[in-house]
């Protein structure tokens, strides 16, 4: 699956969030841009959505109670995009 950068930088921002022990927990989704070094938070909803949309990331909720986390397939590419980095 092709993932671009913005997509790469919030897998690894959802993944790494202060409010995650582990990286398919599930986090504020106001603190998704705590973590992001590229995308801005005007583009996180959009990048969100697209990640949604490929099955690698789920939402729930509503407002300020709305809460992200990585799927099973979200963790593999989290995992696959830190490997490429060493």
């Amino acid at each position: 699956m092709n993932l671009t950068e913005l997509e790469k930088d919030v897998i690894v921002a959802i993944a790494e969030n202060q409010y995650a022990n582990f990286p398919n927990d599930w986090i504020w989704s106001f603190a998704i841009d705590y973590d992001t070094k590229i995308t801005k938070t005007e583009q996180i909803s959009g990048v969100v959505s697209s990640l949604v949309k490929k099955e690698l990331a789920e939402c729930s909720g509503e407002g300020k109670d709305s809460v992200t986390r990585l799927t099973d397939t979200g963790v593999e590419a989290y995992h696959k995009i830190m490997e490429a980095v060493k």
